[in-house]
């Protein structure tokens, strides 16, 4: 092993002795064995105590990578397959489902009314400034673990007695098309990585480093006007996104 803490470093040593063996698991270094050595043998190869090496192990154990029991040391969990989100139109009006078939569901956190939106919202919505909005905030689960946080806007004007009378069961889409007769027919997505900020540390339960794919979103009915304008941070680690396009020959 070449691996050797930076004890000069702000990030604790756990965390880089939990980002190592992560790593050395994913490159199948004891995939013949699916455990992990002893404590006593990692914290000689890390030159830390147990105690450091424990807390390493449990965040692994969090993550689902291992698992621990007693008199059995550490075995090493089949990785599961990640959620795949499906960059395209149907993604934004049906319902997630996974490769096995377990579907994404929802829970509102926060739904209320806001008269005084920033003006990132104002400019994405084609709004008038101090324009109400409706603001929904939403913990998406996959296998009734978490695995995105969404907060989305929408006009307060055109979607009245959103804030009170809240979502229906099939979600956001369904509900804006059957009380408003609004159909979303197209959307704009951008991606980037981020860290998490305190709050979505909190609710996705990951630490400072996990890294998030943060989706930028802009949706628009059928007669091209904004309709919601959304972000939403996915855990990195856990969905993967595709896209499918088509070329056209240019004369």
């Amino acid at each position: 092993m070449q691996f050797s803490i930076d004890r000069n470093s702000p990030v604790p040593a756990y965390y880089q002795i939990q980002l190592d063996l992560s790593d050395r698991i994913q490159r199948g270094e004891w995939n013949d064995r699916k455990q992990l050595p002893s404590e006593s043998t990692l914290a000689e190869q890390y030159a830390v105590s147990r105690i450091t090496l424990r807390q390493a192990l449990a965040e692994l154990e969090k993550d689902g990578i291992i698992k621990k029991s007693r008199g059995c040391g550490a075995k090493i969990c089949e990785k599961p397959a990640p959620f795949v989100h499906k960059m395209d139109f149907y993604s934004i009006v049906a319902t997630h489902e996974g490769h096995d078939g377990k579907q994404v569901t929802s829970q509102v956190l926060n739904i209320r009314r806001f008269d005084t939106p920033t003006e990132d919202v104002i400019e994405h919505l084609q709004l008038e400034p101090g324009t109400p909005v409706v603001y929904i905030k939403r913990l998406f689960l996959f296998d009734d673990k978490p695995l995105a946080v969404g907060r989305s806007w929408l006009s307060l004007a055109r979607f009245p007695g959103l804030d009170e009378t809240g979502l229906g069961e099939k979600g956001l889409t369904a509900t804006l098309r059957s009380r408003y007769n609004t159909i979303i027919r197209r959307f704009n997505d951008a991606i980037e990585a981020v860290r998490p900020a305190p709050d979505e540390r909190n609710l996705l339960d990951v630490s400072y480093d996990c890294p998030l794919l943060m989706v930028r979103g802009l949706s628009f009915d059928q007669h091209n006007v904004p309709v919601e304008y959304s972000t939403t941070y996915w855990l990195g680690d856990k969905v993967r996104f595709t896209v499918s396009m088509n070329t056209q020959e240019v004369e």
